[in-house]
């Protein structure tokens, strides 16, 4: 299972920066992203616990709103710092 955890994080990651995201995820601010992660991962915990497998599928939802989250916040710090500095 770790295994799995590691080359999915990897796919997120290309994912991610390849913006293979659907436009709606793309264009939302940071707030609603950390808000539609977390109803996310409640679904996933019902969901997991539902077909007895909740610590990989809970994994997997929380590894990839991990990854979209942290790719907003990196864009949203980047937009900051450019302002700064100007």
């Amino acid at each position: 299972m770790i295994m799995w955890f590691i080359v999915f994080f990897i796919f997120c990651q290309i994912m991610i920066e390849k913006k293979w995201l659907p436009k709606q995820i793309l264009n939302l601010r940071l707030l609603p992203i950390c808000a539609v992660s977390i109803g996310t991962i409640l679904t996933a915990i019902v969901i997991g616990i539902l077909i007895r497998q909740p610590v990989f599928v809970v994994g997997t939802v929380t590894i990839l709103c991990g990854s979209i989250i942290s790719w907003r916040y990196r864009s949203f710090g980047t937009g900051i710092s450019e302002k700064e500095y100007k």
